[in-house]
């Protein structure tokens, strides 16, 4: 499934760059799942929030504030998960 397969590469990149992989999940679900989408979405809330904040933030959530020297070896290393 493509994109079963997309989430899994944008999970990799994710763990890349300094983010933890587990922020991105997908799920099927029909229509007549809404018992099951609800479910999924409270549980994946919970994950989140047990991970806590974006670690590629500065302490005051500002993402400005951040150097540009780390920014840059992130790029580079997502750009070297890109290429291969």
């Amino acid at each position: 499934m493509n994109a079963r397969r997309r989430v899994e590469y944008t999970r990799e990149l994710l763990e890349v760059i300094g983010l933890e992989g587990r922020r991105l999940q997908m799920i099927n679900v029909s229509a007549a799942m809404g018992g099951q989408f609800a479910w999924s979405a409270a549980e994946f809330t919970e994950e989140i929030r047990r991970l806590g904040p974006n670690p590629l933030r500065s302490v005051n959530g500002s993402s400005e504030e951040a150097s540009a020297s780390s920014e840059q070896e992130q790029l580079d290393r997502l750009q070297g998960a890109v290429e291969g």
